[in-house]
């Protein structure tokens, strides 16, 4: 057993400082930007996950798998637009393609053929014949646990400790915790992200530990007791809000089984896994299906998908 040592925290504290004073250096027209972009757009950034300190780096290009900020410093991008441009900046056949779409129109809020030819190619490669596309993330996670609702009849809703999947209120619980406040392995606790989300939506969001398939089953069977049943379980296949955490071999199926026997709908959050992990998604890499046995396959898809793809 490898024995455990301590840092030398005024070390770390040097590196930190020593790293901020030369970021702070190659950065000034990043933080011109920034006091600008302080002024109209709320905490400096267009996103929260935009906001770095001290400030963010703003980028002006990128080519292939390199980007530039306006400072003129060059980078590796391993972010990808959360996993979105997997096929490198500027390629040019979808310049190519871009090109052309913008000479024939671009925005005409009414039905194409090329939405039914992403939808058609969407199926073949996530094995899921149902399709609807959104314009975000939140708004596609939100769609998703409202047709859970409506296809059990029941509100509550299940999610991880610690995963994102948007910003509306209902899973906007129990992420951004400090470890210290995980609760207890079987029943970690239900807690607002911050003021705004009213205690009732709290109430109906009940919290599982990620690559615990025993601690779900028996939540699940507790709540049912309860009259508590919830209708779905959201869960990203591999989670990335906090790091990448990779599901242990068989949980993913315990999940799929257990949640079929209880008859709760099955939501899988692929906006950052998505064609980067599979052509198909998790759905392809793990083999495993969103839906409830005690709902039909049209419920199946979940949204969010089909923005991640």
């Amino acid at each position: 057993m490898t024995a455990l040592r301590e840092l030398d925290r005024a070390r770390i504290r040097d590196l930190r400082s020593r790293e901020r004073a030369a970021f702070s250096e190659r950065t000034r027209a990043s933080e011109a930007l920034f006091r600008r972009a302080e002024r109209t757009l709320a905490g400096g950034v267009a996103s929260s996950f935009q906001r770095q300190d001290p400030w963010p780096v703003h980028l002006v290009r990128g080519e292939g798998a390199r980007v530039w900020d306006v400072d003129g410093n060059e980078y590796l991008d391993f972010h990808n637009g959360f996993g979105s441009m997997v096929q490198g900046h500027a390629h040019p056949a979808v310049a190519e393609a871009v090109s052309r779409r913008l000479a024939e129109g671009t925005h005409f809020g009414a039905p194409t053929e090329e939405a039914i030819a992403v939808a058609e190619q969407l199926g073949e490669r996530f094995g899921l014949e149902r399709w609807r596309f959104t314009n975000s993330g939140t708004e596609s996670t939100m769609g998703a646990i409202r047709v859970a609702r409506a296809a059990t009849g029941r509100a509550g809703v299940m999610k991880v400790f610690g995963a994102y999947h948007g910003h509306h209120d209902t899973v906007m619980v129990s992420l951004g915790v400090p470890s210290d406040q995980a609760g207890p392995a079987g029943a970690p606790p239900s807690l607002p992200w911050g003021a705004g989300i009213p205690r009732a939506t709290v109430d109906q969001v009940h919290t599982v530990h990620f690559n615990d398939p025993g601690a779900l089953d028996a939540r699940i069977a507790r709540l049912d007791a309860e009259g508590r049943k919830p209708a779905c379980l959201i869960i990203e296949a591999a989670m990335t809000g906090i790091g990448i955490v990779l599901p242990e071999p068989g949980y993913l199926d315990s999940v799929r089984e257990i949640t079929r026997r209880h008859g709760v709908v099955l939501i899988l959050d692929e906006v950052k896994t998505g064609l980067t992990i599979a052509p198909g998604g998790a759905t392809e890499r793990f083999g495993v299906k969103p839906a409830s046995s005690r709902s039909p396959s049209r419920w199946a898809p979940a949204c969010r998908r089909a923005r991640s793809a």
